[in-house]
């Protein structure tokens, strides 16, 4: 029941039948061996463009921001991510033109986007701090306390549980490795919808969430509330605090250098790891086993905002909507491609 309302929720899915993900493999250029033959629209195609799409948009925007700071790139991180990306363009041109693979070429296609977006979405939140725009922690601490929520309670509690704590922290960090992992189970499978459905999820969340961070930055909960060093102690390492390093370096230091094998993101408002926790749960729905496993560990995900990652409330209540419109978008897209996919294709014309 709850899954149908999810369903209906964010719109008609077109690949949790396993009909769907049969015919994606059949009507992709990806897949198909020959070129003189009319095809008919991959079902993908919109979603994956739009993809990309986002990732060219938000690399514009870090760019401008890197130019009006003067913000240097440190060059062997720059060298090191230009190699990678050229290597899964190569392995997404080789494999989904010459040489039809359709797993490799969609496979190096989505991990070309997720870094790309990633990296530029991450240049984005740090660089934007220079803006030094005003802090909104206060509208935020004001929000939770509107709809009830306490948190210095909260997180005292959280401290005298700390076997709890660990286990949270263990799935706060996890949230990249499942996506990640999702990609290659999604494209080994061979359900190029859905794997392109997260792909594109995730790069517009994150890139909307750090554009929104620029412009209304905050430090977080923790900072906010000031909690007494001995509930800090009782949680894990860097609890709700590890991004303030990063924040003041990048806010108020007089030349900062960027490096793109060290980014870190800044998010506080909205909760991008709200965003990561459901696609990931909505990513494995149709899979059994594997989203009732999923479905549990990314609540714990859900709940470690909190604690481990220092949101307030209303960040998670925001990045919920942020990943609902996120699927509203790739939902009309699909219905788009569908549209295409429905239309016949004209007859070749002989000589």
């Amino acid at each position: 029941m709850a899954v149908a309302m999810l369903s209906q929720l964010v719109g008609p899915s077109r690949i949790v039948s396993s009909a769907d993900s049969d015919v994606a493999p059949q009507a992709s250029p990806r897949t198909t061996a020959t070129t003189e033959e009319p095809r008919a629209p991959q079902p993908h195609q919109r979603v994956e463009r739009g993809s990309w799409l986002i990732g060219i948009a938000a690399s514009g925007f870090a760019g401008f921001l890197l130019w009006k700071f003067q913000i240097d790139v440190e060059p062997e991180s720059l060298a090191l991510f230009s190699g990678l990306m050229g290597f899964l363009l190569a392995v997404d041109i080789v494999y989904g033109r010459w040489r039809p693979a359709p797993v490799l070429s969609n496979l190096a296609a989505a991990v070309a986007v997720f870094f790309w977006s990633a990296a530029a979405a991450a240049t984005i939140s740090l660089v934007g701090l220079r803006y030094k725009f005003p802090l909104i922690d206060d509208g935020l601490a004001n929000a939770d306390r509107l709809i009830g929520i306490d948190l210095p309670s909260i997180i005292p509690w959280f401290a005298n549980h700390p076997w709890l704590t660990e286990l949270l922290a263990a799935a706060y960090c996890s949230s990249f490795v499942q996506v990640a992992a999702l990609f290659v189970l999604l494209a080994v499978t061979k359900r190029f919808d859905r794997l392109w459905q997260l792909v594109f999820v995730f790069s517009l969340t994150i890139v909307a969430s750090t554009m929104v961070s620029v412009f209304w930055p905050a430090k977080g909960a923790f900072v906010y509330f000031d909690h007494p060093v001995a509930i800090l102690n009782a949680l894990p390492e860097h609890a709700g605090i590890y991004h303030l390093a990063k924040f003041e370096y990048f806010r108020n230091a007089a030349a900062p250098e960027l490096s793109l094998s060290n980014l870190q993101g800044v998010v506080t408002f909205p909760s991008f790891h709200t965003c990561l926790a459901l696609m990931t749960i909505f990513a494995t729905i149709g899979t059994r086993w594997l989203f009732g496993i999923t479905l549990i560990w990314n609540l714990l995900v859900l709940v470690s905002t909190i604690p481990i990652g220092g949101h307030y409330v209303i960040d998670l209540t925001c990045g919920a909507l942020l990943w609902l419109a996120a699927m509203k978008v790739e939902a009309m897209l699909g219905r788009s491609s569908m549209t295409l996919r429905a239309m016949p294709m004209p007859e070749a014309v002989s000589a």
